[in-house]
């Protein structure tokens, strides 16, 4: 009822037909600088401050592909800073699949330079909706948060009228297309850049099978354990990771 509530509010401004199959193209951000440790300030001039990457949402229905934007080089990038190459890896690997029907995701991720396929359910989140809007692409837009742990506050906003309940990456559940994540106030954002409403070959939403399986718990352990040994903290939500390497 709260949810129906909502989308009546956006109604005069959304387009005339709900949609629940096509394309949204999203560009990855992260603030690199905002990420870094007060001792570490120094690095800031020896890196970019951004880091930006292209991803596709192919969807139909309830399932749904997330993957790294087909003509974009899938090798890692790379650029020169105060004389030292930097690598950006780890997001150029990531396939993502969901079918939030059988409520399942097959999240194809690397991490330290391995490959692991991350099966489970799809993250739940006690999203709270407000009443703030938003145009992103010509659609209206509300806002829903989330408090991920003490370390993480999450914005979305999303779209009532692109009535698929699903969004980028680990994101969905709520009631409309999530266009705009917001990650700690921009450190981390991913954001719809082209919107394309059209029918979707079902052959085309294939589970990707590259990786050792293990269940979202484990990967989570693996990650803290590996961070741990290296003093560092495995980010949030989405995060990659920045290797040096001498020049």
């Amino acid at each position: 009822m709260k949810y129906a509530f909502y989308a009546l509010l956006l109604l005069p401004f959304c387009p005339l037909q709900a949609q629940t199959s096509g394309i949204v193209i999203y560009e990855e951000k992260t603030d690199l600088h905002s990420m870094l440790p007060p001792e570490r300030e120094d690095m800031k001039d020896m890196i970019p401050q951004f880091n930006t990457s292209r991803f596709e949402l192919i969807f139909s229905g309830t399932e749904s592909i997330y993957q790294p934007k087909k003509e974009e080089e899938l090798t890692e990038e790379e650029s020169m800073h105060g004389g030292r190459r930097m690598r950006f890896g780890g997001r150029a690997n990531r396939v993502v699949y969901k079918n939030l029907d059988l409520d399942t995701m097959i999240d194809s991720r690397e991490f330290m330079q391995k490959q692991f396929l991350v099966v489970g359910a799809p993250k739940k989140r006690a999203w709270k909706i407000g009443m703030e809007q938003k145009e992103i692409m010509g659609y209206a837009c509300l806002q829903a948060s989330f408090q991920e742990d003490s370390a993480n506050t999450i914005v979305v906003w999303f779209c009532p009228r692109l009535t698929a309940s699903n969004g980028p990456a680990d994101f969905q559940h709520l009631p409309g297309m999530i266009l705009q994540v917001d990650i700690n106030n921009g450190q981390q954002t991913i954001t719809a850049t082209e919107i394309t409403l059209e029918e979707i070959d079902p052959s085309v939403l294939e589970a990707p099978t590259k990786g050792k399986e293990v269940t979202p718990e484990e990967f989570e352990e693996i990650q803290k354990e590996k961070m741990k040994e290296m003093g560092g903290n495995p980010g949030g939500p989405g995060s990659g990771r920045m290797i040096f390497m001498r020049g």
